[in-house]
């Protein structure tokens, strides 16, 4: 039976209070050392140099920078409480028995394995959450995956980076061991991919217009793409923003879901709200959503 917003905020209120304490005392301590910070930095330079100018305004807003962010490195301790005492009784209400890993992730070789990215120059992923919906087991994490650029022009050479890809990546157990890979792109124009997997046309020309599938293994890909689980995966792309990408390896489904958002962060600067709250619950929700969506629990296949 679902557990309804309603229900977990009011076994989260007493919570949502203890947090509030610890902000507003959080907060102060760090305004009031972030000040001093930035005072002392600009006694320092005072004494220093005689003749400031205009100089001066770039000392004050160093100090007002350095100041801020010894003010702001108090949401830390206010985020460990947050995702220690609050987000597991939301994850409990949802997802029972969940196991939550904040500093833990999806790791880069799971990323790379599942084939629906280039190797990233540099990555990161956090806020680990597993657990099991009936028979299948599931586990999703926030990944930010990036690729190093180095531009040259007469002023020297300019390193930047570019996303990847940033969302969560959800997998979940598919109870067959694939012979193949097969994945599921976006539609694009150009239908044409490097490497072993080649080009597989499906007769569902909706599915087609959300995706393009390639695969190892055309016979396998066509068992696993059937009719009702072309029509699943267009139903489940629509609800989650249109964006997603799903790979079948290793007898798992991994679906990546872009989003622009950090979940699970809170910060001394704002209240907790109501709204955040319910925010995360229904992110948490749509995740879980995906094996009954999917149909995953209905083991028509059994694995070797």
């Amino acid at each position: 039976m679902e557990t309804s917003f309603d229900t977990v905020y009011s076994r989260l209120e007493s919570y949502i209070k203890t947090f509030e304490t610890k902000r507003q005392l959080l907060k102060s301590k760090g305004i009031r050392k972030g000040a001093i910070t930035a005072v002392i930095i600009l006694f320092i330079r005072l004494l220093f140099i005689s003749t400031l100018g205009n100089f001066i305004w770039i000392i004050a807003v160093f100090g007002l920078i350095i100041g801020g962010a010894i003010a702001n490195s108090y949401s830390r301790e206010l985020n460990e409480y947050y995702k220690t005492d609050i987000i597991p009784l939301l994850l409990e209400s949802v997802l029972p028995g969940a196991n939550y890993e904040p500093e833990m992730g999806i790791s880069e070789e799971t990323f790379c394995s599942c084939k629906l990215f280039s190797t990233p120059d540099r990555y990161s992923s956090e806020d680990f959450i597993s657990g099991r919906v009936d028979k299948t087991d599931i586990c999703f994490s926030e990944v930010h995956a990036e690729e190093r650029h180095v531009s040259t022009s007469k002023n020297g050479t300019k390193e930047y980076w570019t996303d990847i890809f940033k969302g969560f990546l959800f997998i979940a157990d598919f109870h067959k061991d694939f012979s193949g890979s097969t994945i599921l792109y976006r539609n694009a124009w150009i239908k044409f991919r490097f490497g072993s997997e080649k080009r597989v046309k499906l007769e569902s020309n909706e599915f087609e217009r959300s995706f393009d599938v390639f695969s190892t293994d055309e016979i396998e890909a066509r068992y696993i793409l059937s009719t009702s689980m072309m029509e699943r995966l267009v139903t489940m792309n629509h609800r989650l923003g249109d964006g997603i990408t799903v790979s079948f390896q290793h007898s798992h489904v991994y679906i990546a879901i872009p989003e622009s958002k950090n979940h699970f962060e809170v910060s001394i600067w704002s209240q907790l709200t109501r709204e955040k709250l319910e925010s995360e619950f229904q992110t948490v929700s749509e995740l879980v959503q995906i094996v009954d969506e999917l149909n995953l629990n209905l083991r028509i296949w059994t694995k070797e």
